[in-house]
């Protein structure tokens, strides 16, 4: 496997639901439906669907995603569900909306479908606990953590769970993107403990750059992703990852066969696998054209007729 396809592996999560695309349901069904199972779709992850729309969602997928067969059914979508806050009366009534829609959708002829990871924010490490005491085993939670101050204390509370956290990586206004130092800050807690994530918004390019619409910089998917790696792999410090969620060149990161490397950093593809698997998840996007788009003008993904890769 070449470094970049280890690194982009099942990495976007398509939230079309979500700003600035705002789809509606039957749209992001439909362009969800378009790339699963396409040429493209190596680089697709979950359905990010909000617990509000679940029954639409039940009934637009009919007639695109494959009927459940029991016992298992090949090709389920995977669903990452976004719930309410966790400690409110809502969440808990989430909770049991994500149960009968996957009951649902385990029955024979239904279309086949599985939330299999949920989303909500915490207020602290209290609500954290909380939310994991009241999980079912077959949920991944992700809990949206605030990057404006130390999140180590948060994220301590998710050591030795099978859990992650959330970072909200830009917006559609200025305030809504992290200071670089604090996304690194907060990558580095995560990396220290052995706890996953994944980010979601402003990554629709491949790297860092001035976003005039949100009138803001934002991160590149490829800053964020590679920056894991090095970070998972303790090749990088925090001062220097913050660093690299600024380069705004692709020429400064050399991707081959066997490793990418940046500024003498080595991380091999094995490495950047291992980073993917346990450590750096997926981003949600509403758009999966923009970032694919972007890897084939860095010329690194080739576009073929088919929609797919070489």
């Amino acid at each position: 496997m070449h470094s970049i396809h280890a690194l982009m592996s099942s990495v976007i999560d398509y939230a079309g639901l979500y700003p600035p695309a705002q789809h509606d349901p039957p749209t992001t069904v439909h362009r969800f439906a378009q790339l699963y199972g396409s040429p493209r779709d190596w680089m697709l992850g979950r359905l990010v669907w909000p617990v509000a729309k679940l029954s639409e969602l039940s009934t637009l997928s009919v007639g695109f995603a494959p009927e459940a067969v029991a016992p298992t059914t090949e090709g389920a979508w995977a669903i990452s569900c976004v719930l309410s806050p966790v400690g409110t009366e809502e969440f808990e009534q989430d909770l049991e909306l994500v149960q009968d829609f996957n009951e649902r959708h385990e029955l024979e002829g239904e279309p086949a479908m599985r939330i299999d990871s949920i989303e909500m924010r915490a207020a602290d490490a209290p609500a954290i606990e909380l939310g994991l005491s009241q999980l079912p085993d077959d949920l991944f939670p992700y809990f949206e953590l605030s990057l404006e101050s130390d999140p180590r204390g948060l994220v301590a509370a998710l050591v030795g769970e099978e859990a992650g956290v959330k970072f909200r990586t830009g917006g559609t206004t200025p305030e809504a993107h992290p200071a670089s130092e604090n996304l690194a800050r907060a990558m580095a807690a995560c990396a220290a403990a052995t706890v996953p994530f994944k980010a979601t918004a402003g990554m629709h390019r491949a790297l860092c750059h001035f976003n005039h619409a949100a009138g803001a910089k934002q991160f590149g998917f490829l800053n964020v992703f590679v920056g894991a790696a090095m970070m998972f792999t303790r090749k990088i410090d925090i001062e220097g990852l913050a660093r690299f969620l600024n380069v705004e060149s692709c020429e400064e990161i050399d991707f081959s066969e066997k490793a990418l490397s940046w500024n003498g950093i080595r991380v091999s593809t094995e490495e950047i696998a291992e980073s993917r698997s346990r450590f750096a998840h997926s981003f949600g996007s509403c758009s999966f054209e923009e970032p694919w788009n972007d890897l084939v003008a860095l010329e690194l993904i080739r576009a073929v007729p088919s929609g797919g890769a070489a």
